[in-house]
């Protein structure tokens, strides 16, 4: 009876080979996926004959597959390098769908975007301005018709946006007016105080790192000595007065303030010539589980975050002397979702050129240090955990600064190893602290 049953187990496996040639699967099945799906669309004028010329070539390629044997080298190495050249025709073909689908939009034809957007592609939109553009477009127009590849595309990029959020800054906004006091027990606020005749606004920043304020002014019979109120840096625990309005002609006046600020500094000019360590003990090592430009979460506004994969209680380290501005060690929850974004027990450093770093997912009572000190390149700040809107124990680490619309913007940095100078961490690499 074994024997029966082993028997027919080499015939379906036999049988089944020949569908389909298995060898260098990972290159092949994309590309011979793609093909049906190629089929729909390939009546357009405009791809036809490049999406024609593909499907040829993948079904030739298919076929010489699966007449190869798996010992001949020579055979083995061809069919290689036509999966290869098919590799190169495909991303072409790509390429044109992506031109097609940019051009539909600019031309208002919602019937070419959902046939050229609906359809199973290996990369269909990877490209991140592409995608922004399809999605808004999508939007304006999906109440006349609906598109099951998209809806999943739009739930998709709204989890990573909540995944984002996590690590970048939000901004908080008030207002004053000539009839409104102020509030001094927020952590930032404007002051007016009258200097003789005139009103002198101050602003008052009471957190213990910088920040960027942002003021609009509305005023009546009152002039300003600054046309313009708008963005300015202020420095941790530090006041300074802003503007001041002068009464014109002695009749009744008012005004009103509205401001905005949010941490880090608009004068930023981040030293790219620093080295920074490795934010684990030396002569460890760690794997990138996603690097820059990471195609799951690492786009955008987080485009040069790092993830180290480590497991919980592993010891952290700063990257670079600063000053502790931020930290919250009293969470013990994770897990994917945005209810958990605001669990991620995190450190903050301020540096010595106004740029930030973030030590995300902390254990819970997993932060070493205090809001205030110093403290120098190496020196414990924590330990590892799974925290926050996290799949998996790992250090989310992060250099940022303001970009000119006042928005976190993460940066590229360079780490020391024990082997090179790291200036764009691998996904899937292992690095040794030095």
């Amino acid at each position: 009876m074994c024997r029966v049953f082993f028997f027919l187990f080499l015939l379906f496996s036999s049988i089944y080979a020949q569908n389909y040639p298995i060898l260098y699967e990972h290159l092949a099945t994309p590309l011979y996926n793609s093909m049906n799906s190629l089929k729909k669309i390939s009546d357009r004028e405009d791809i036809n004959k490049t999406c024609a010329s593909f499907i040829t070539n993948a079904e030739q390629t298919l076929q010489f597959g699966k007449n190869i044997d798996a010992n001949d080298t020579s055979l083995t190495k061809e069919y290689l390098l036509r999966l290869r050249k098919l590799q190169t025709e495909y991303n072409h073909t790509l390429h044109l769908i992506h031109k097609q689908i940019s051009k539909s939009i600019d031309e208002d034809d919602y019937e070419k975007f959902l046939q050229l957007t609906n359809c199973e592609l290996d990369g269909l939109l990877q490209n991140r301005a592409l995608l922004d553009a399809s999605l808004g477009f999508y939007e304006k127009k999906k109440k006349n018709k609906k598109s099951a590849f998209l809806e999943k595309q739009a739930e998709k990029f709204k989890l990573i946006e909540e995944y984002q959020n996590e690590f970048i800054n939000a901004s908080v906004t008030d207002s004053i007016d000539s009839s409104k006091k102020a509030k001094k027990q927020e952590l930032v606020y404007l002051e007016a105080k009258k200097v003789g005749k005139e009103i002198a606004i101050y602003a008052y920043n009471n957190n213990p790192y910088t920040v960027t304020i942002n003021i609009k002014a509305d005023f009546t019979n009152l002039k300003s000595d600054k046309a313009k109120l708008s963005s300015f840096t202020l420095g941790a625990n530090a006041n300074v007065e802003c503007t001041r309005f002068a009464p014109i002609n002695g009749n009744a006046y008012s005004y009103a303030l509205e401001y905005t600020w949010i941490l880090g500094s608009q004068n930023a000019l981040h030293d790219d010539s620093y080295i920074y360590r490795l934010p684990f003990s030396i002569g460890s090592s760690h794997i990138v589980s996603q690097g820059y430009n990471g195609g799951k979460t690492h786009f955008g506004s987080s485009r040069y975050a790092i993830d180290f994969a480590m497991n919980v209680g592993t010891k952290i380290y700063a990257a670079r002397e600063g000053k502790v501005v931020k930290t919250k060690a009293d969470s013990n929850i994770g897990g994917i979702g945005k209810e958990y974004s605001k669990h991620g027990n995190f450190v903050t450093i301020e540096h010595s050129d106004k740029t930030f770093a973030t030590y995300y997912h902390l254990k819970q009572n997993g932060v070493a240090v205090s809001v205030g000190s110093t403290v120098k390149r190496g020196d414990l700040l924590g330990y590892s955990g799974n925290t926050g809107y996290s799949s998996g124990p790992h250090l989310h680490f992060a250099v940022f600064t303001l970009d000119n619309n006042l928005k976190t913007q993460t940066l590229p940095v360079k780490f020391k190893s024990v082997n090179m100078v790291v200036d764009n961490p691998q996904k899937g690499s292992s690095y040794k602290a030095l």
